[in-house]
């Protein structure tokens, strides 16, 4: 064979090789799209779509519902992911959701909503938004609370109630002592009425009152008899203990705290105390050792707290000096 002839088959060789590696390039390729398409957790690391034609269908004082289009097919798995400002309770709804109504919101207010959906591998969508004012109450709570004694002491009554019956989940409360308001307005279902007299009846009533400041009806009346004093009762709490305060804003305002009292008969809830800021009585505390704000006087301020039981034993005061 002459060198032509060799030359030549080589060439030919070196060409099948060619292509054959061209081949298996392309066949490579392939595969590798295949498994891209093909395999799930490629496909659900897809950003999901954004959620369309996002919409308020339904408001009322204290509710919003809204509502999305469906998801398109072969969109991939993903959670829906709703939010809003103003105090709004967040949700997180399957991809199968269409709609969600927002509650404890509060009457007359403008709110934002948002939604967007978010898959496992963490990709998010583009975000749809609404806003919505929220509708004026207008209505006026159907019954009143039903009201139970829980407790009752020589100088303090301790009661509970139910709620009163209104679309308005933001519901205040104040109680009424022989028919005139004792306490102020709050959202809790029980209180203790302090610095009431011994051996002396009382007639409690509760109402309620919502965001549109409809009043409920009043409870029944409840009467109680408050205690004699403990006859067995002569010693007086521990005097406060680790009494301190400090300077809030550079000035002349403090802020005072003190450990609890203990007492042989009454539990610590009970106690009272009375705060003096030199020499004149500012503040009085049941069951707490504050902290509490006061205000003293540039230059030196002394500080006594006195705690009392409920039969009028009173300790020794506690005292601290602070320069202001």
């Amino acid at each position: 064979m002459n060198v032509l002839s060799q030359i030549q088959k080589v060439e030919k060789n070196n060409g099948i090789c060619r292509l054959i590696s061209s081949c298996a390039a392309h066949f490579a390729a392939v595969v590798l799209v295949l498994t891209i398409v093909l395999d799930p957790s490629t496909a659900s690391a897809r950003r999901p779509p954004t959620p369309q034609n996002f919409r308020v269908t339904a408001t009322t004082a204290y509710t919003v519902t809204v509502a999305w289009d469906a998801a398109p097919r072969n969109s991939g798995d993903f959670n829906y992911y709703l939010s809003g400002a103003y105090g709004v309770t967040p949700a997180v709804l399957p991809k199968t959701a269409m709609n969600h109504t927002f509650t404890r919101l509060h009457a007359g207010n403008q709110y934002w909503f948002f939604i967007y959906a978010k898959n496992a591998g963490g990709e998010v969508s583009g975000q749809g938004s609404t806003t919505i004012r929220t509708l004026v109450d207008t209505t006026t709570p159907s019954t009143g609370p039903v009201v139970t004694v829980t407790e009752v002491g020589s100088n303090y009554v301790s009661l509970s109630w139910t709620p009163a019956q209104d679309d308005c989940p933001f519901l205040s409360y104040q109680v009424s002592v022989n028919g005139t308001p004792y306490t102020a307005l709050s959202p809790n279902l029980s209180a203790t009425l302090r610095l009431l007299s011994p051996q002396t009846t009382y007639s409690l009533t509760v109402r309620g009152r919502d965001e549109g400041n409809h009043w409920s009806p009043f409870s029944d009346a409840v009467s109680v008899t408050t205690l004699p004093p403990n006859p067995n009762d002569h010693t007086p709490p521990t005097t406060p203990a680790n009494l301190s305060a400090y300077s809030i804003d550079g000035a002349t305002e403090m802020q005072i705290q003190w450990s609890q009292s203990t007492d042989n008969f009454d539990a610590q809830r009970n106690i009272r105390y009375d705060v003096y800021v030199n020499g004149v009585f500012e503040d009085v505390l049941f069951g707490s050792g504050g902290p509490i704000p006061e205000y003293g006087e540039f230059g030196e301020n002394t500080i006594e707290v006195i705690a009392t039981d409920t039969a009028g034993n009173a300790s020794p005061p506690a005292t601290f000096t602070i320069f202001l």
